[in-house]
């Protein structure tokens, strides 16, 4: 595994622990939710902005049944 020590600030690690005991959550679970979520909100970006290349005048459309 690669190393996970990662430096926070001041004012974010302050306002983690405040929500983490808002939601009664442990610190490292909201800060692993926090990150898996933005993780999933960038890949999603990235295919938005293939799709938009993709997305011609001239694409062909194939229905999803087509593809094997």
């Amino acid at each position: 595994m690669a190393d996970s020590s990662i430096n926070i600030s001041e004012k974010v690690l302050k306002d983690l622990v405040r929500l983490a005991k808002v939601k009664n959550q442990s610190v490292q679970e909201l800060a692993e939710q926090f990150i898996q979520e933005a993780i999933e909100n960038e890949e999603d970006m990235a295919i938005v902005k293939l799709a938009i290349q993709r997305d011609t005048r001239d694409a062909k459309f194939i229905r999803h049944e087509d593809i094997n």
